[in-house]
């Protein structure tokens, strides 16, 4: 009796500092955070800041060099050195590398990329903006962090990046952030909260990665101190000599020619990837198709052999057949209009008809014009040299259409191998959101990211070896979707097509005896 009324008595007790408690979301907490560092006006007023100070490992040994710094809008730079041991990253808002004596001087690819670029815009925003951006928050409960009480919010970014945030619960001021990266999770504490200029800042940093601490005591923190543009951008270090970069391109296209044509003689396999995710972040539906892909006149075929796992049925083998069909005689008989066209003097563009691939044709010369190229350099990259730039809008280009229109509003980065003349890697995403039909029709949100990347096949020619997209949608003003879609490709297979042949359905497997 006396121990079952000492547990009700704490259930009171625990009850009584509950109901004590204001009610709380994640967002009555982020601007109870903002308000805690200095309020809105003060962070506005940050363009941008440097935290120096020295940095041990592991607890043990002499100290090192630590250097942070930021610069609105999305650019960031963290910088460990300890006795010989170093590491480097950074963003310049639209392409992250990193630097480290394990792996050297590189460029972040697929999410650690879309991760970088999250991060410089996090690091700088101080969730000022992140409604318009609209990243979502989510109060996931009372934990605590350095034995004191926090309230825990997730935060989702519009490419579904998440990381989770941790606000002392008493005066809201982050004592920690985490988010999932390839090498597993990586962990930002904070202590030590001094004011400068008006706004808080940690003088206590601790960062945790895999095995590894690094403990950060800060000796200055300076803000709109002048931090160069340079500072974030790839360092340029190669002694070798780049080429002319839209020489380059343009010999790319030449040479694209040839590889159309020994394309032809190659099919291999496409398994596709598609899933649905909803606001909170949720798979919603997923979906999986593979196909046999071949070339018919330049033209890409897709026929369609299995569906979530399992091979089509008759039915649907005979309607995919019908539609293969289909296909190849509308290639040949646009084909026989185009050299038809061009036997007459006329041009050998194909009439439009609502066909996606005659609609605003956009080749090199195109991208050159809406598209400027800045920070070349030499890497490495699967084993070859190649040459990295990124590309960006320019800026009093005015489109001519909408391919150029669409151009206009992509940014990115890309990967060149100079000896092959050919694209081994492409990596963009959207500045702005891309509306069809002034948006009743479709649109495209802002952040939508894609990625290709191609291997080379015996020795001879290039073909795509995965494709990835990440994008939030809406269609004809329906509630907006985000997708995130995959497509590897193996089983590359040299041959020989005949389009003229008769092409029959694929014999009905017999069932097991």
């Amino acid at each position: 009796m006396k121990k079952a009324f000492s547990t009700l008595l704490a259930m009171a007790v625990f009850l009584m500092g509950c109901a004590s408690l204001p009610a709380q979301s994640a967002e009555n907490i982020i601007d109870r955070h903002i308000k805690a560092l200095g309020g809105k006006k003060a962070l506005q007023g940050i363009s941008s800041a440097r935290i120096t100070g020295s940095v041990t490992r592991n607890g043990a040994g002499q100290p090192g060099e630590f250097v942070w710094q930021t610069r609105a809008p999305g650019s960031f730079y963290v910088e460990a050195r300890i006795g010989e041991k170093y590491r480097i990253e950074a963003c310049n808002g639209k392409s992250g590398w990193v630097e480290d004596n394990a792996g050297g001087l590189r460029t972040l690819t697929g999410r650690e990329q879309a991760r970088a670029r999250a991060e410089g815009f996090y690091r700088n925003d101080h969730f000022l903006t992140f409604k318009k951006e609209k990243t979502k928050v989510r109060l996931l409960g009372r934990e605590t962090v350095d034995g004191r009480p926090v309230f825990a919010v997730q935060m989702t970014t519009s490419a579904s990046l998440q990381r989770k945030l941790y606000f002392d619960a008493e005066n809201y001021l982050l004592l920690k952030d985490e988010e999932e990266r390839e090498g597993g999770r990586e962990e930002f504490f904070f202590g030590e909260f001094r004011t400068v200029d008006g706004v808080k800042e940690p003088h206590r940093i601790r960062i945790h990665r895999r095995a590894e601490t690094l403990d950060v005591t800060v000796s200055h923190v300076t803000h709109n101190g002048g931090v160069q543009a340079s500072v974030f951008d790839f360092p340029s270090r190669a002694a070798r000599p780049l080429p002319d970069l839209a020489v380059l391109l343009v010999n790319l296209e030449k040479n694209q020619k040839k590889i159309d044509q020994i394309r032809e003689d190659y099919t291999f396999t496409s398994k596709e990837t598609e899933t649905e995710i909803d606001g909170k972040g949720n798979i919603k539906q997923k979906s999986e198709a593979v196909f046999e892909v071949f070339f018919v006149l330049g033209r890409e075929v897709k026929k369609h052999v299995q569906k979530d796992g399992r091979p089509l049925n008759e039915s649907e083998q005979r309607k995919e057949q019908e539609r293969i069909e289909k296909r190849i005689k509308e290639i040949e008989q646009r084909k026989k209009e185009q050299d038809a066209r061009a036997a007459k003097g006329g041009e050998a563009k194909p009439k439009k008809n609502g066909d996606e691939e005659d609609d605003d044709t956009f080749g090199i010369s195109d991208f050159l014009r809406v598209c400027q190229l800045v920070n070349p350099r030499w890497e490495r990259f699967s084993g070859r040299e190649v040459i990295v730039f990124e590309f960006e809008p320019r800026p009093s280009y005015k489109a001519r259409n909408r391919a150029e229109s669409v151009a206009q509003k992509l940014v990115g980065v890309i990967w060149v191998d100079e000896e092959a003349q050919q694209v081994v890697r492409l990596e963009a995403r959207t500045t702005e959101a891309i509306r069809v039909g002034g948006g009743l029709v479709a649109s495209l949100g802002k952040g939508a990211e894609f990625v290709f990347e191609q291997d080379r096949i015996n020795n001879e020619i290039w073909l795509p070896r995965y494709t990835e997209v990440n994008l939030s949608a809406r269609v004809l003003l329906v509630a907006g979707i985000k997708v995130h879609r995959t497509e590897l490709f193996s089983d590359y297979k040299k041959f020989r097509i005949d389009t003229q042949q008769e092409i029959k359905p694929p014999e009905t497997p017999k069932p097991p005896e």
